[in-house]
């Protein structure tokens, strides 16, 4: 017992030291695993938690696909929904007319209820050989589709 109180009162100060680190390590490990293990949650947190309420049902993501791809100009689309975001890429054949396109990507509001387009929000990006378009409908907005600036795809010239 003596050994021991000998070698307590040479080394208090290392003691000390070593019982506060070991202190603020379990602290750092506590604090890491709850941080990234801690939570099970969605990546989008309690964002989505409306999106509950208000379900898209898959039916209608096909049936908006299947009415884009069987209208007259429309070569490809596709519509999927990630967290409370629709997309919708469409593709239209050659020669597509701008505000034709626009006219079709329009019409996809119609399918949507008021309550949907209230909790939803909806981004398009329509292209042609000849320019690239993106829009949006925000949750929040009364208004049809906004449309960005169009970029015209220039054409390759060939020197001679």
């Amino acid at each position: 017992m003596s050994k021991l109180k000998k070698v307590w009162n040479e080394n208090k100060i290392l003691f000390v030291l070593g019982a506060i680190i070991l202190v603020c390590l379990i602290i750092v490990i506590v604090v890491s695993l709850t941080f990234f293990y801690g939570s099970s949650e969605s990546p989008y947190g309690h964002r989505l938690d409306i999106t509950e309420k208000v379900p898209l049902k898959d039916d209608l993501l096909k049936d908006l696909k299947n009415t884009l791809e069987s209208t007259e100009k429309v070569s490809k689309a596709s519509v999927t929904l990630q967290g409370k975001v629709v997309y919708f890429i469409i593709t239209y054949e050659v020669d597509t007319d701008m505000e034709k396109a626009k006219e079709i990507a329009n019409s996809t509001l119609e399918k949507f209820s008021d309550e949907e387009l209230g909790v939803y929000d909806l981004q398009y990006t329509i292209s042609d050989t000849k320019y690239t378009l993106m829009g949006a409908h925000n949750s929040n907005s009364e208004e049809s589709i906004t449309w960005s600036n169009y970029n015209i795809k220039e054409e390759e010239s060939k020197e001679e």
